[in-house]
């Protein structure tokens, strides 16, 4: 039975081509108990995958034949062979090598003749870990869709291995959703009214928004089109380069509480402040808050329908040169006030923001309106996570870093995910913007060092809390 595909599945499907392949996908990094092979478990872990036939999304491709509604088309027979593969990791095998092994990984498109994934597990790192990169379209999946099939089932200390996500049980009944079910043609209908009322809704809002950017008024809230033209807003070109990083999440939380703000705010804050010093260096400082687009999750508790379900906030960041905690306090701000504007838009009108803002600015990329600044400048995006320590049978999960997706107009993805006690972190970048995304990441940790420092120097500094006398109690 063929499912309809979402329209925003559809914006994935025709961004998707040889210089922004919509890939998205993840490296793990495990690691096996003491005295076992990497290798050895390498090779077992493939050949468990390869015998395990997908389900519903992973064994369909996207069927787009004129006359007819775009749907998913299940193929019978699937080589796994093709799909699951053994890489090593060329010497030295540290992390530099194994990023510059996935950045290349990452730049090939998936082939539409088959379902759209890859897993690829990784031997040869000179930690004595191994690694699984996994790569689908971002038409399967939105990145709290693929949290849970990829982490919410692992166990939390070591044990049987698990299906893979591409090919878990109960996913048999995503095909007995409504979904699956036969095209419902007045649903569709009323679906499209509804998308025509969300498109108006925001049409004038993101027409008045560009208009306001180009003649330098500041929007208070969501501020697409707000931010400089840098070099991170070229056409993508098809390398990549790719760099990871962690942070302990107490640490993070500590600097957050210290702003009243969030852990997202913090990644906002510093991946800002990377950014800004490595266009400075390039001779490019900005003239004004960059902005950054922040993918937020509108899936309800318990959806796990294979598809995207994400709005999309356009956060102006800190003005140019700030220091570390007026930037975080400027992060904080603008994130609030992006948020509360889209708690005023209606869920279509939510869901369909980003769409219609990366339209019209490929409207004026068409027509060659020079003067027409980016709709954003970069993307930060938290996926969330689980707390808890993670096992892929008896292999410990120690690092979980997302790789992400770029497409114009902008060179830059960071994404996040948390696991147990830390912060993930994942930079992709278009390799002739940014050769090594390497220097970002240094640039994220020294961010942070100087916010936690602060926190630091601020907790010394306060008077502590005097101590309450005990009154002894009368004698005699």
């Amino acid at each position: 039975m063929a499912r309809t595909i979402p329209l925003l599945d559809l914006a994935m499907l025709w961004i998707d081509g040889p210089r922004t392949p919509a890939n998205v996908g993840v490296l793990i990094v495990l690691e096996p108990p003491r005295g076992r092979s990497a290798t050895a478990a390498a090779r077992r872990l493939v050949a468990a995958y390869r015998s395990t036939p997908p389900t519903a999304p992973f064994d369909s491709v996207p069927d787009l034949a004129p006359l007819r509604l775009p749907q998913w088309r299940r193929c019978p027979d699937v080589d796994l062979k093709r799909h699951v593969l053994l890489d090593r990791l060329p010497a030295p095998g540290d992390e530099a090598a194994l990023c510059r092994h996935v950045a290349r990984l990452h730049e090939a498109p998936l082939e539409r003749d088959r379902p759209l994934f890859r897993v690829h597990v990784i031997h040869g790192l000179a930690s004595g870990r191994y690694a699984v990169y996994v790569k689908s379209h971002h038409a399967y999946w939105d990145g709290r869709y693929a949290m849970d099939r990829i982490f919410g089932r692992l166990a939390s200390e070591p044990g049987p291995l698990p299906p893979p996500f591409f090919a878990l049980p109960d996913a048999a009944r995503v095909r007995e959703s409504p979904a699956e079910a036969p095209i419902d043609l007045p649903a569709v209908a009323r679906s499209a009214v509804g998308q025509v009322a969300a498109f108006g809704e925001l049409a004038n809002r993101l027409v008045t928004r560009a208009r306001d950017a180009a003649t330098g008024i500041a929007a208070p809230a969501n501020r697409p089109f707000g931010g400089p033209h840098t070099r991170l807003n070229e056409p993508v070109g098809a390398a990549r380069s790719f760099a990871c990083f962690d942070l302990l999440l107490e640490d993070v939380r500590r600097v957050a509480h210290a702003a009243d703000g969030t852990a997202n705010d913090v990644a906002l804050a510093i991946v800002d402040a990377a950014v800004e010093s490595y266009l400075d260096r390039c001779g490019e400082r900005p003239d004004r808050p960059l902005i950054a687009m922040c993918p937020v999750s509108l899936r309800d508790p318990g959806d796990l329908e294979p598809t995207t379900k994400a709005a999309t906030l356009f956060v102006p960041l800190a003005e140019p040169g700030s220091a570390p905690a007026a930037r975080l306090r400027q992060v904080v701000a603008s994130t609030r006030a992006a948020k509360s504007e889209f708690r005023s838009l209606s869920r279509d009108a939510a869901l369909d923001y980003a769409l219609v803002a990366f339209t019209l600015s490929r409207a004026a990329q068409g027509l060659r309106l020079a003067s027409a600044p980016p709709v954003i400048n970069f993307v930060v995006s938290n996926v969330g996570g689980v707390e808890r320590p993670l096992y892929l049978g008896e292999h410990r999960i120690v690092g979980a870093y997302p790789v992400s997706m770029l497409a114009d107009p902008t060179r830059l993805n960071v994404t996040i995910v948390s696991i147990a006690d830390r912060m993930h972190f994942g930079i992709i970048a278009d390799a002739g913007a940014v050769p090594d995304a390497r220097v970002l990441a240094d640039g994220c940790l020294a961010a942070f060092g100087r916010l936690a420092a602060k926190r630091r120097r601020a907790v010394r500094a306060a008077p502590a809390k005097a101590r309450p006398t005990r009154r002894r109690p009368p004698t005699g």
